[in-house]
């Protein structure tokens, strides 16, 4: 059965509203602490490592509870709608400034972060359930993708171009009012949201759990997860993915700064290399057609590999920027093209599991998967921290040595592109589109026997 484009929109909207979130995070929290609550930066940044570090279990533990537990409203739709909602409001909340006292804002700022922080690493585990109990189509899993990558990439747009220059305006010059009415709004959204969701997403592959016996035990859920290769080439590919990227995000700034005497190169980059993903995105499915879904992921990292590792040849001149964009739109091309087909290895994964040991552990597997893009997250930042040293940065310097200049070449070229060749870890993910049809139509059958 495919999925109506309404149902494919409610089961991606909570992708859009929280890739907004994670940009806002990333880009202003720690200006508005700083500058508009008056904390610390050093008590900043150790709530924001502390709040990482625990996300980062909270997410299987919440998978676990998950699969354990049935609701009358669903299996995995009510955590997948009432995190989304709650992520809003608790996103309202952190960037509202109530005028507490010094004292009385770091209470509030650490308890506000706390649980928005941990709601966003929450998110992961009935999002990624939520698709194999939705559909079992493999084109219906590429066009929720893509669909999903669309979205996300405006939200994006709009936290990186329209947040800025909107903060002060809607706030009459009050940024601490602009950031609490940009964000209310966007609550107000993903209540609207929520409501939508509960009408138009349908469960419709849920192993049905008739004693409490059958129910998988921690125990369980571990070994299964342990002998699914299929699971940990995904878990392998992904944290190549998040951990490549991660060290070339967090050393972009200084790349542009130092080696090309232009900060402003980031905002002309990101738009430069926006486009051709849309445009891999759209043309994805046509792709994934001809050639398959294994296919176009290697080709996609192959791609990704030599566009990155080409850094190293960018010269420090106007015909380098040039270069560095051309190498952006390429790399960038294929990242669209694959990404979509990427996003149905998970829920095939998943399929398989169930398929392997007849029980649901969607959510478990899915929060997992959560736990690794956050740890990547939290490794990448390490790395691109730690290096500076290493290659002799001196901040605050209008000038940096030679040799620190070729730590950036380095650290924005070879390294990720190493890392990303992790990624190949897919030759070995043999799950054939025909053989995940058979599993599909056996767990029907036995849907339908139970």
């Amino acid at each position: 059965r495919k999925l109506k484009f309404s149902e494919k929109l409610s089961a991606v909207l909570n992708g859009t509203t929280g890739v907004f979130h994670s940009q806002v995070i990333q880009m202003f929290l720690l200006f508005y602490y700083t500058d508009i609550m008056k904390i610390s930066a050093a008590y900043v940044a150790g709530l924001f490592l502390v709040a990482r570090i625990v996300d980062a279990f909270l997410a299987p533990i919440f998978g676990i509870y998950i699969d354990k537990v049935n609701t009358r409203w669903g299996k995995y739709k009510p955590w997948y709608i009432w995190t989304g909602a709650l992520i809003g409001v608790f996103g309202w909340l952190t960037f509202t400034d109530f005028h507490l006292g010094s004292t009385g804002n770091v209470i509030y700022a650490t308890i506000t972060y706390f649980i928005y922080s941990g709601l966003k690493s929450m998110e992961q585990a009935p999002a990624n359930a939520l698709i194999p109990a939705i559909t079992k189509n493999v084109n219906d899993r590429i066009s929720l993708n893509q669909i999903g990558y669309f979205f996300m990439m405006i939200a994006i747009l709009i936290a990186q171009i329209g947040i800025q220059p909107l903060y002060n305006r809607v706030g009459g010059g009050d940024p601490a009012l602009g950031f609490s009415i940009i964000m209310g709004v966007v609550a107000i959204i993903g209540i609207l949201i929520a409501v939508y969701q509960q009408y138009s997403i349908k469960e419709r592959y849920i192993a049905p759990v008739l004693k409490a016996e059958d129910r998988p035990s921690i125990k369980e859920m571990i070994v299964a997860l342990i002998k699914n290769k299929y699971a940990l080439i995904v878990f392998i590919y992904v944290f190549a993915i998040n951990l490549s990227g991660g060290i070339r995000s967090g050393l972009t700034i200084y790349y542009f700064k130092y080696f090309f005497h232009n900060e402003g190169l980031m905002v002309i980059a990101g738009m430069v290399g926006m486009l051709p993903t849309l445009i891999g995105v759209a043309f994805s499915p046509m792709v994934t057609k001809r050639i398959g879904i294994r296919k176009n992921l290697l080709i996609g990292i192959i791609a990704g590999a030599v566009t990155t590792a080409a850094i190293i040849l960018v010269p420090p001149t106007s015909a380098g920027v040039t270069m560095y964009l051309v190498l952006q739109v390429v790399g960038n091309l294929f990242v669209g093209l694959s990404t979509p087909a990427q996003g149905t290895m998970m829920p095939a994964a998943i399929d398989y599991s169930e398929w392997k040991t007849g029980k649901n552990m969607n959510a478990f597997m899915g929060s997992f998967l959560g736990f690794l893009q956050t740890f990547a997250t939290a490794i990448s930042g390490a790395i691109a921290a730690g290096s500076l040293s290493l290659i002799g940065y001196v901040a605050g310097a209008a000038e940096q040595s030679s040799s620190t200049l070729l730590g950036f070449k380095v650290l924005m070229s070879i390294i990720p592109a190493a890392v990303t060749l992790l990624q190949l870890a897919v030759l070995w993910f043999d799950l054939s589109e025909s053989k995940q049809a058979e599993i599909t139509k056996e767990l029907a059958e036995r849907r339908k026997n139970a």
